[in-house]
């Protein structure tokens, strides 16, 4: 009975660790960010995408990645033809200024007439104001 006692009153102690004084667990602070397409976007070239995270701390290595996928139809529907992801290596910091670094995505499967979008994740949730869109031509 003793070591139920002694395991329940760890588990309170360490949420209540996590919750803090006032009740409620702490999260990171939101991050925005941009993708810009700074290349034309042409079927079998690599293609230069810069990327920007605004927030108010470091970002660490891995923690966001860029993700591009296109669609082959010409349409942005269904699940995308061509799906990459590209981490960001970071470490980056650029209080209220906003931390950019440069990226090459691969287009060399992707044809002429694909539209595609690049954007920003961290984990499985999109960056607010990270998505672009663009179609790629001959």
């Amino acid at each position: 009975m003793r070591r139920f006692l002694y395991a329940g009153a760890a588990l309170l102690t360490a949420a209540a660790l996590v919750a803090g004084p006032g009740g409620t667990a702490y999260a990171a602070p939101p991050v925005n960010g941009t993708t810009v397409v700074t290349g034309t976007p042409t079927a079998g070239v690599p293609l230069a995408v810069q990327v920007t995270l605004y927030g108010v701390y470091p970002i660490v290595p891995y923690d966001f990645s860029l993700e591009n996928r296109c669609w082959f139809g010409g349409r942005f529907a269904g699940p995308a033809d061509s799906y990459e992801t590209y981490p960001l290596l970071g470490p980056w910091y650029a209080a209220g200024s906003g931390a950019t670094s440069s990226e090459t995505v691969n287009l060399n499967d992707v044809p002429a007439g694909s539209v595609c979008k690049a954007s920003i994740s961290r984990g499985t949730s999109p960056v607010k104001g990270s998505i672009t869109a663009y179609s790629v031509t001959d």
